[in-house]
């Protein structure tokens, strides 16, 4: 019955009904769980719990068309976040003593590897997501403008997943796009510019590319980006 409780609220928080909970009520039923040895039966639940309701956002970003998939993973990504902080405050006697005791990953980190296995890591997003992100990347440095506060939030949630995952998923491909990039572009320029053109051109070029560093990306790609062959 404890369980039953708690995972009625963990869906009610995903669900965004948390307002009728009784947080009180939720902290006993866990601490008496964690008291009378099911802090396991708990911990697991919960684990399986959130999984099948990231596996439904990870449906609706899936399903997301166009210039909407990035907006739909990080409107899913703060409202995971909020979830994420309310478990946490309800659980809190489990993150204090059961998961210490048991070297458990602890309820914010296991969120955030939750998300990166089911969402960051899925099948149909991905790659997607990759490419939508080298895509405006390209806009912009053919004189579009892109949205750059989008464009942030999404890098800097692949930060908050951990450097692994801002460095696999984006930075390397994102380094090698770019130095594919300039070096087709300085082709070009060598063969239709002087010299002193050239140098403009390659300095404007080095100062976009530190201000995107500055709008959008991890401040330890710009010795990177800056450097490419």
């Amino acid at each position: 019955k404890a369980w039953s409780i708690l995972e009625h609220a963990i869906h009610e928080i995903y669900n965004h009904n948390a307002s009728g909970l009784s947080f009180e009520n939720i902290y006993r039923n866990a601490y008496n769980m964690v008291l009378h040895k099911f802090g396991d039966k708990l911990y697991s639940g919960l684990v399986t719990t959130m999984t099948s309701h990231l596996k439904e956002i990870s449906k609706s970003i899936e399903d997301a068309q166009g210039g909407l998939f990035l907006e739909e993973l990080h409107r899913k990504w703060d409202d995971h976040n909020k979830a994420l902080q309310m478990i946490r405050d309800m659980l809190m006697y489990v993150e204090k003593t059961y998961i210490p005791s048991t070297h458990k990953t602890p309820i914010h980190e296991l969120g955030m590897n939750l998300w990166r296995d089911n969402i960051i890591h899925s099948g149909k997003i991905q790659t997607r997501l990759l490419n939508t992100l080298l895509e405006l990347v390209l806009k912009e440095r053919t004189g579009e403008v892109i949205n750059r506060g989008l464009m942030r939030n999404i890098i800097k949630m692949l930060m908050d997943l951990g450097s692994s995952v801002y460095q696999g998923d984006f930075e390397r491909p994102f380094l090698e796009i770019s130095a594919e990039f300039y070096r087709g572009e300085s082709q070009k320029f060598i063969e239709c510019c002087d010299c002193g053109d050239y140098l403009k051109k390659a300095e404007r070029r080095l100062n976009e590319e530190m201000e995107r560093v500055t709008h959008y990306l991890d401040a330890q790609s710009e010795t990177k980006i800056t450097n490419i062959d």
